[in-house]
């Protein structure tokens, strides 16, 4: 057995194996399952197969693994309940592959309220989370790549605070049929998290999907995506979206969602370049069926 068929094994079983282990209820660190991508979310959610920008750290590492120039981006979400997140991240060739770092972080300050001041003590208090990743990737054959997420993890609520690691670690093949991609990642592995001498289980999660395109030319591309995912704290969740671009300039894009709240998504986005820099910003609106819909805005640049 070669080393490229010992990963797949790996991928394919010890989520299968770890998941049978895991309780189900309630896990810590549910701002991780909070994606941060308005192309992605546009679709669905469904990127995992696609994978070809640098928001696939946050979906799918292994996608870093063939892209071969700088990159940044920046992601702002307009969350329910008045939470705004925000997530960045940059890439660069290096070391054999490509390294990354990102942060996906949110916080706020309320009015602090008693029994006997329901309208405010005159003190505020503060929440936050945040999550920092280093990333590598790595194509192990010409159509076989590799990545992985080391990832801190905190939550901090007032003069409480969780923290420790998790990984992730991904998988894309690209199949001689169409180019069609699959890909697969085992997200937020690690240790509990302790919050006030409790131990939690962090939201891990086994994804799987595939990507194509159904027309590829030189001024029209629609490619299909569709994304399954196993978590240990929920029901099985499935997701699907397209994406049209004209000429690599101009997106659009919809999706579906059988998430607990969220259903349906779109979005659109612009790409150009000037001397050796090319940009794209994009948008997208999810509707949620109980709560605020989700806004989300980036910007991202490749040079």
């Amino acid at each position: 057995m070669n080393i490229v068929q010992k990963l797949a094994f790996l991928v394919v079983l010890v989520p299968i194996l770890l998941f049978g282990q895991q309780k189900v209820g309630t896990s810590i660190g549910q701002f991780l399952e909070i994606p941060p991508s308005p192309r992605a979310e546009g679709m669905g959610g469904s990127f995992i197969g696609v994978a070809d920008d640098i928001f696939t750290i946050y979906y799918n590492p292994a996608g870093l693994a063939n892209q071969y120039s700088k990159q940044f981006a920046f992601s702002h979400i307009s969350w329910v309940a008045d939470i705004n997140i925000e997530y960045a991240a940059f890439s660069m060739p290096s070391m054999g592959g490509v390294i990354g770092i990102s942060a996906l972080t949110f916080g706020f300050n309320e009015l602090e309220t008693t029994p006997y001041f329901p309208e405010g003590t005159g003190r505020t208090y503060s929440a936050g989370d945040l999550a920092v990743a280093v990333t590598y990737a790595k194509p192990l054959t010409d159509r076989f790549f590799v990545g992985l997420n080391f990832k801190y993890v905190g939550e901090y609520y007032a003069d409480i605070d969780a923290h420790g690691w998790a990984m992730d670690i991904g998988t894309i093949y690209r199949t001689a049929f169409k180019d069609i991609r699959l890909g697969m990642m085992l997200s937020n592995f690690g240790p509990d998290l302790t919050l006030l001498n409790q131990s939690y289980p962090l939201p891990m999660n086994f994804h799987f999907g595939a990507a194509g395109e159904i027309i590829n030319n030189d001024n029209h591309r629609l490619t299909l995506n569709f994304q399954g995912s196993h978590p240990n704290d929920n029901l099985e969740k499935f997701q699907t979206g397209v994406e049209y671009a004209f000429m690599e300039k101009g997106f659009l894009r919809v999706g579906f969602k059988n998430h607990d709240s969220e259903r349906y998504a779109f979005g659109g986005g612009v790409k150009f370049a000037f001397g050796g820099l090319v940009a794209r910003a994009d948008y997208s609106f999810t509707y949620m069926l109980n709560l605020d819909n989700v806004h989300r805005v980036s910007v991202y640049f490749m040079f």
